[in-house]
Formats: structure tokens, sequence, C-alpha cells
């Protein structure tokens, strides 16, 4: 047994998504048996929209189940005896019950007039209320003016006023019909009992109690037992117990609780503020239909989905178009029943990741992994509680000696053809069309916007070849706008996303050449053969390979790149080799802070969704010569206006509070900028980061005020980019 769960649709076969708290089961039933109720129905009348008017049900749910005093003196409007059994609830609980207001002639049961009487309640007959009125503001009801029903929506001219804090209505029931209606369940309208019944169900589809149209206790446990005794038995199942008889019911539902007033406020959709005359407007410019009154007036379109505006609208269409209630019917009920969370459709929260080739040799060396993309990659290596001091221990055998990081997420794009330089030479900014064969060349890449949204390294291995890396988290989105763009422009060119096929290595330092020279005797690795920005195909560790001698984190380094299944054993020659030169790896934060000190951005972190290029200083990686590229009229455009904003490096002295991503730079009271990274770096002694700030905060030696945790302010100082080796002189060993 589900307890408070609720079944949200109802599918072929009897398949039924049933969510109770966080979880959603998926239940297939042989045979569906429906007990689901039926829904308590206001009166319409003026301002039955006031705190403090309020459903019957609602009021006894109050009083029964959560002990709550609803009010102090109290009007019960009914049409059915179940408002008298309202008023007695109320008066039991020490509510002062000043009027009942029976819209019938009499109640079905005798008795509970009595009881009214014998409590002192006062009981009033073809009585509506026609208006509940309130104080200034109409912040909550201040009383009912109660007036003679003299015809269906009529009442007299004159009534009398009833002063209390709280109105109790109940027009009759609507059964719960959705579920039933999704699996092909037909509504009709019983005009002598002025409610709804639903038939044509299908035959593994049964119903039992008030959505049955059985509203005494006795009746609903006994539909249930003869509703659950047809279930069995269609199931081959034995039935022990014979069901009690079926009595007859008196109605429960008065025909036309609707009593519209001239100035309004008689509302029948209280989610969306319809009225009567918004419903009757809607009929009388054309919209006959229904469905087509629905979406023109959002009638049921609100949180509760009709449950308590569909019966009022159906039976103000009919009349209005001279038809009856089961010709009018009501809107198409669909799935969901009730509001469902986005966690409930997408199931059992999990966070689905991959793993590099080397990811076993990562555990087994003690790295600690991190997200980054989809990807698990170390984020160090060594004691999880010792993340500063591990990382700063790699960083500085980096700078000294060599380090080795798993690059293998890097996103890979192979671009081959005629037009392959051409296509490049479009989607980027830089200029690609001369670039010459076994060099590389930084590629930057701006949307129509001129805003920043990928960067990598383009090298080209031949003259119709090209391989462009892309930033872990965008090589999708990337390979998507190369598709985009050439479907539009159509150049003889292939491109592939070959991310998932080449694993890369990045082995960085000063002795990273004597480590690669052990593996790779088929190349000239000086300086002079094997320059900065150079590609090489060749052989590492009797692996093809493609080599780019690059720069990230500011020292000599190779990538090596290799068909992602000889990636292990790639990783465990370089180790092997490396073991003579007390090579060690490093892990993604080790690599972010060997990066922030040579004052390189990381897409998505150092910029935004309005970054573009002259925000960073990327001003040297736009071409002027060419005529086009995606984004070139924006940035042009971006770059003849002012700077407002401007990424700086900032330095703070090492006893300094560490100012954390997205902590806030100000400007007097102002708010003119953020932090972007942020690390202390034992190789320059200090702390160093980057931050977006005003363009007159931006020039080198001013001061810029960083607030950090608990609100301290901090004076940090601007400072020009990079922190560490201007000159660039290591990383072209």
């Amino acid at each position: 047994m589900l307890k408070q769960a609720t079944c949200n649709a109802w599918f072929t076969d009897n398949y039924l998504p049933v969510i109770q708290g966080k979880r959603l089961y998926k239940v297939r039933a042989t045979h569906c048996l429906v007990c689901s109720g039926s829904f308590d129905q206001p009166v319409i009348f003026r301002n039955n929209d006031l705190p403090g008017v309020m459903l019957t049900s609602a009021v006894q749910r109050l009083i029964r189940l959560y002990a709550v005093k609803p009010g102090k003196r109290a009007v019960v409007l009914t049409g059915n005896d179940d408002g008298y059994l309202a008023a007695l609830d109320l008066h039991d609980q020490g509510v002062d019950v000043v009027a009942v207001a029976d819209m019938r002639s009499s109640p079905s049961d005798r008795t509970l007039r009595l009881a009214l009487e014998k409590r002192g309640i006062v009981c009033h007959v073809n009585t509506t209320v026609y208006e509940a009125l309130h104080e200034k503001g109409m912040r909550h009801v201040s009383g009912a003016e109660l007036r003679k029903i003299t015809g269906q929506g009529q009442v007299a001219n004159s009534g009398s006023h009833v002063d209390c804090d709280l109105l109790c209505m109940s027009g009759g029931y609507m059964p719960v019909y959705q579920l039933l209606c999704q699996a092909g369940g037909k509504l009709a309208y019983d005009d002598q009992q002025a409610e709804f019944a639903i038939s044509s169900l299908p035959q593994n589809l049964s119903i039992a109690g008030s959505v049955n149209g059985y509203h005494v206790l006795d009746n609903v446990l006994a539909d249930a037992a003869h509703a659950a005794a047809s279930v069995v038995s269609a199931l081959g199942l034995a039935s022990a117990d014979t069901p009690a008889a079926l009595r007859s019911e008196a109605q429960v539902n008065f025909a036309w609780p609707i009593f519209p007033h001239p100035d309004g406020k008689d509302f029948v959709d209280f989610d969306e503020d319809l009225q009567v005359r918004d419903i009757v407007n809607a009929t009388r410019i054309g919209y006959r239909d229904i469905q087509l009154v629905k979406r023109y007036s959002t009638v049921g379109m609100g949180p509760s989905q009709g449950r308590h505006s569909a019966l009022p609208t159906a039976r103000l269409v009919a009349a209005s178009t001279q038809r009856s209630v089961s010709e009018t019917g009501v809107t198409t009920a669909r799935p969901p029943f009730e509001a469902e969370k986005l966690a409930h459709v997408a199931g059992r929260a999990f966070d689905p990741y991959r793993q590099t080739p080397m990811h076993q040799r990562h555990v087994q060396a003690g790295a600690k992994m991190m997200p980054a993309g989809i990807w698990q990659r170390p984020a160090f290596y060594g004691n999880p509680s010792q993340r500063d001091a591990c990382m700063q221990q790699e960083a500085l055998h980096v700078r000294n000696k060599v380090g080795i990081i798993d690059v293998s997420t890097l996103g890979g794009l192979d671009v081959r053809g005629p037009d392959a330089a051409e296509l490049l030479n479009r989607l980027y900014t830089f200029a690609f069309l001369k670039q010459p064969v076994g060099r590389s060349r930084y590629a930057l890449m701006t949307n129509e916007q001129g805003v920043v949204i990928d960067d990598g390294v383009c090298a080209r291995f031949a003259e119709q070849h090209f391989y462009v890396t892309a930033t872990t988290s965008g090589v999708d989105r990337i390979y998507q706008q190369m598709l985009k763009w050439n479907a539009q422009w159509r150049l003889n060119v292939d491109i592939t996303n070959v991310t998932a096929a080449i694993a890369a290595v990045n082995v960085a330092g000063p002795d990273s050449r004597k480590v690669l020279e052990q593996v790779c005797t088929d190349l000239d690795l000086s300086a002079e053969g094997f320059p900065y920005l150079g590609v090489r195909l060749g052989t590492v560790a009797g692996i093809k390979a493609r080599l780019l001698r690059v720069g990230f984190v500011g020292e000599l380094g190779y990538e090596i790149h290799v068909p992602a299944r000889h990636a292990l054993r790639l990783w465990d020659a370089l180790v092997e080799a490396g073991k003579a030169f007390d090579m060690r790896p490093f892990g993604v934060e080790t690599q972010r802070l060997l990066r922030l000190e040579k004052g390189h951005v990381i897409i998505s972190q150092d910029t935004d969704g309005m970054t573009h290029p002259a925000e960073i200083d990327m001003g040297w990686a736009v071409s002027r010569s060419k005529p086009f590229f995606v984004g070139r009229r924006s940035v042009d455009i971006l770059e003849a206006r002012p700077l407002k904003r401007k990424l700086v490096g900032f330095t703070l002295p090492k006893a300094s509070p560490l100012p954390l991503e997205g902590h806030l730079v100000l400007k007097g009271p102002d708010i003119s900028g953020n932090v972007t990274s942020c690390e202390y770096s034992s190789t320059l002694g200090m702390i160093i980061g980057m931050a977006y700030a005003a363009f007159d905060q931006s020039t080198p030696g001013q001061q810029i005020p960083i607030r950090v945790e608990d609100g301290v302010v901090v004076q940090a100082t601007v400072v020009k980019l990079p922190f560490f080796d201007p000159e660039n002189q290591r990383q072209e060993l």
C-alpha cells in the first residue's frame, strides 16, 4: 500500500505512473479499480474569492484533521445535506453559526434541520448568498447578504445582511474524472441529479464510490465491495463475502448554484480570475465549443486545472448556447493530474559521467577525482583533506622538474578537405588560410553577437587536414556549430568529432624534452627541430601519435594524442620513462593554478555570456585583414564602443583573506565586477587572481576593493598579466 501517493495519469493497458514523495513508480496493472472520489464545488456569487470564503469540505478538514478553528462567526451556504453536517461540526467546535442558507426548499434528511434548531441555528431555505461583504481593503469577509431565490440564477430585489468572518459553501460534487477520461471514459450529465456520470470505461478498468455517483458512506462502501468482487472474479479468484445492497440516495448537487451580480466579481475560475460575464461573453462572440471557450478565456488553465471551474463553466456555456450540459461537456483531461517535478520525470538522482582510459591509473596513484563537464578527472594526487598542500607541491614540481597530466577530455575535431582552411577561417577570429603545415595556432571563437564561446588550438598536419581542440564542456556545441554553418556554406569539407576516439597526455616542465626523448626516437625534439607551437606526426612508445608543442601551463611541454585504445600503454610508458627524472602526475586543480600564473583564461570560468575579445585582452587573436568570421560585425561594433569593464589580474599578500570565485569587486557603493579565478601561488609567494572590474579600475598599480567572506573588504593590486614569466622564455626552451 502506497500512502500519500498520487496516480498522475492513465496510459494504455493500465500503465500507471504513481508518485510518492520523491519516487515515481511505474505500475502495469492487470485490472484497475479507481476510487478517486469527487471534488466539492463552489457556489458562484459576488466576492466569492474573499479570504474567509471556504468550501465546507475544507472547513471540516481543518477541524477534524488539524484541530484548527477556522473562524468565530460562520454562515453556511449549501445545496445538499453535507452543509448541515458542516454547520454541526462548526458549532460543536465552538464556532458561532449565525445562519445556514439552503438553496433548496428543505433538507433531504429532516432530522438535520431539527438538529440545527435544537442548537439555536437559524436556517433559511430557498436562500443563497448574493454577495460576500468586506471591510475596507478586502482583506477578509465580514458578512454576507442573503436573498431568496426566485428562479434559475435569479434572486429577490432585497435581502438581509449577516455579520460573519467565515463563509462556508457547497454547491455539490464533481467526480474526479481526469484519469478515467484519459482511459476513454465518457462524461454524461444527468439533468435530474444535476451531476456528471462516467461510462464507456475499458473492460479492465472499474470505478467505485463517489466517482461512481454514490455519496452516502454505506453506499460508498457497498459499491466498493461490489466493484472489488467483480475485479476478483475477473482475475479468476474466489470472492468470500456477498456485498451489501445499494440504497437510493438523495440529490447532492444543486441544479444551478450560479448567481451573477451586475457589479461582477462572481468568480467561476479562482486561478484565472474569470467571472460569469467572461464565460458568457466568450460564447456571444462565437466560441460555442467548450474547448474554444477554454482557449479564449483560459478557464481551467490555472493550477487547479478546472477542478472547481469545469462544472459551472459547462453549465454557463450550455445555457448561453441553448444546449444541454451533456452536449457541452467539459474540456479534455490530459496528464499529468498534478504538477510533476522534473526530478520525477528524470528518474533516479544520479550524475552520469565518463572516464578516460587512464582512470584506473589515477585512482591507483591516489587521485582525488572531480567532475569536469561529463568527465571524471584527477583534481590532485594525495590526501583529499590536504588539497592546497598537494596542489602547491605538484605546481612547484612542474615548474622545477617535470609533470604529466591526462588531457584526454580535451575536445578533438578533425577537419579535412579542400575547404578545411576556409571553414576555420570563417569560424574562428584568427586567420588560417596561410597557416603553415606543421604549425599550430590559437583559435578563438565568437558567436553572432561577438561573445566569446570557445577556444582551443588549431594544428595543421597537412594541406587539407586540421586537428582542432576545443574545451571539454564545449566541444559538442562547437561541433554542432561547425555542422550548422557548413550546412549553409556548403564547403567541400568533412568534420568529425574524434573526442572519444583520441586520448591525450601532456608532459610539461623543464625536463619534459628529456622524458619524451626516451620513448620518441623518430622525431627531432630539439628547440630548432620542434619549436614552440610546432606539430608533428611521430611514434611514441611504438604508438603512432600526434604531437603538439603547446604551453598552457607556461612551461616547455608536449601534448601527445594517440588512439584511445593505446592510451593506457602510452601512459605507462611515459611514467616509466619519467622515473629517471622524478616525473610526477598532476591534476586539473594544479593545471588551473599553473595557467592562472600565466594569465591564460578558461572559457566559461573567466568569461560569461557577455564577454567579447576586447574585454579579455584578446584583440591580438582577432584578424583584421580577413573580411569575415562569425561575429565579426558585432566584434567591430563592440570594440568601437568605450569599454565598461575589463578582465584584470590582481595580487594580494599571502596573509590576506583569499577571494573566491564570484566574490564581488566594488566601486564605491556599487558592484563593478566579480572574481573569476583566484589561488595562492607558491611560485610567486602571493595570492593571484583574475576579476572583472570597471574599465577605470583596470590600470596596473590601482587598488580594487573585493568583498570576501563575512563581508570583509580587501584591497587588491591590479597588475599586468601574466604573473609569471612575462617574456614566455620557459615555454619556448
